[in-house]
């Protein structure tokens, strides 16, 4: 028999596409919404995670520059780069620890004129600019490797058997000495002409030389392995990922000595892929569909080459558009209505203003009572459905939450440790911080995709 799916119309899926519609194992969905590219993950009959995207205009959060201050501003402790004729970017002093300079070495200062790699980090919001950092980060699905910062970390979704294994088998490879990356280059990369032009360029010393000579010097590195890490078994795999990564990571500082100012030294992928990469992590998803053809192609070669078990299916009903399928018209409608319903009865009010977001927590329709136990159980509810919704509308900045006062220390403790709980699985930066004895929580989330509102706005979609 053929199944209905709830929408304006009353529409029929072939029996060819019925299995599309469980979303319990989730789908990573790449369609158009009301003509416009988009990307959603449904998990379970709902949208957590959605973003637009134009093929004609690519990101450039992630792309490196060669970069020129234009003048420096002491009185914000930043200054302002140029990467593009009359681009001009925001870089954080606190950004610009151990910068590499392309046109004389690092004394300590940063001058005007001077000419720097820099990454863009987050892309212009409003009347903000594009802010960059001269902390250089390359990563894949197993490693990143930045500067500026020494250290090892880890992904926080790994156990701390995995966290130790992997320190181990990094120490095996020659990669860590004492738990710190190894500050000879030589031990991590495995391309031998990349270290004679490491040498060439004065960026590392001879072999057998005692010092090198005075002149430029690469920033110190800080290594983070992530969670699909945990998968590899031997030390060997574990090292050829990392040789990958490193070895395009010091390929940058030697190119970048023989390119002009405001070349692009690493060009950000396609915008489908940066969104592939950015909007959920590959265990959220067992399946990717699509019903562009063109794109089935690169989402296939990309999966072959990175992610061998996730499965890309091309969708051709002719009947029911894909969008029409997963009733992505109404599900991003509800995505951005500043009233969001809890299973409990009560609901979240959710409100962005120009400083921060403020979301309150309501009781509602919720007739269990006033009493602590009642309270507490509808608070841990809005506090999952608040990590979800930070998620979905990429939300930022600092966000306010008025949970429903609780009188117990105890309850509010609980309540903060589930919430920090909740959000440390967030793929970006995100950090509870406090709750206070009148049900306030505080929570940051790093800034870098615009809100899913704003995305909605720039692409033209009318919001109801």
């Amino acid at each position: 028999m053929s199944r209905s799916i709830p929408a304006k119309q009353s529409v029929t899926v072939t029996a060819n596409e019925r299995g599309l519609l469980d979303t319990e194992c989730g789908r990573l969905v790449f369609t158009k919404y009301k003509g416009r590219h988009c990307a959603a993950l449904l998990r379970g009959g709902r949208l957590t995670a959605a973003g637009f995207y134009n093929p004609a205009k690519p990101d450039k959060i992630g792309a490196v520059y060669i970069g020129k201050i234009k003048n420096i501003a002491r009185n914000l402790d930043a200054c302002f780069v140029e990467i593009e004729a009359g681009e001009v970017c925001f870089l954080p002093m606190k950004k610009a620890v151990h910068p590499f300079l392309t046109n004389r070495a690092y004394d300590g200062r940063l001058l005007q004129g001077d000419e720097l790699l820099v990454q863009v980090e987050r892309d212009a919001q409003k009347n903000k600019q594009a802010c960059v950092t001269a902390h250089i980060s390359l990563s894949d699905d197993y490693f990143a490797v930045v500067s500026g910062s020494s250290g090892f970390k880890s992904s926080a979704r790994l156990s701390q058997d995995r966290k130790k294994r992997l320190a181990r088998l990094l120490t095996e490879g020659g990669i860590l000495q004492g738990g710190q990356p190894c500050s000879d280059p030589r031990a991590l990369t495995d391309d031998p002409d990349l270290v004679d032009a490491l040498c060439r360029a004065g960026l590392i010393p001879e072999e057998g030389a005692e010092k090198r000579e005075p002149g430029r010097t690469l920033p110190p590195v800080g290594i983070v392995a992530r969670t699909r890490l945990g998968e590899l078994e031997d030390s060997g795999q574990v090292t050829d990922r990392f040789f990958r990564i490193a070895t395009e990571f010091y390929r940058l500082f030697v190119t970048a000595l023989t390119r002009s100012c405001f070349s692009c030294l690493s060009q950000v992928p396609p915008a489908w892929e940066s969104l592939l990469r950015d909007l959920a992590s590959p265990d959220e998803y067992a399946q990717i569909v699509t019903d562009d053809p063109e794109l089935y192609r690169s989402l296939s070669d990309y999966c072959g080459r990175y992610l061998p078990d996730r499965e890309v299916r091309l969708y051709q009903d002719k009947g029911l558009s894909l969008s029409g399928l997963y009733a992505l018209e109404s599900k991003m409608e509800t995505a951005l209505r500043p009233k969001v319903w809890l299973r409990s009865g009560g609901y979240l009010v959710i409100e962005p203003t120009e400083a921060m977001t403020v979301i309150d927590v309501n009781s509602g329709k919720n007739e269990t009572g006033a009493g602590e136990d009642a309270l507490c159980r509808i608070n841990h509810e809005a506090a999952e459905e608040i990590a979800l919704q930070l998620r979905l509308r990429n939300l930022s900045g600092i966000i306010l939450v008025d949970f429903i006062n609780m009188k117990e220390q105890e309850s509010r403790n609980g309540l903060l440790e589930h919430l920090r709980e909740l959000v440390r699985g967030d793929r970006v930066r995100t950090e509870a911080v406090d709750i206070t004895p009148l049900g306030l929580a505080e929570i940051t989330r790093a800034k870098k995709r615009q809100p899913l509102a704003e995305q909605f706005r720039e692409s033209g979609i009318l919001i109801r």
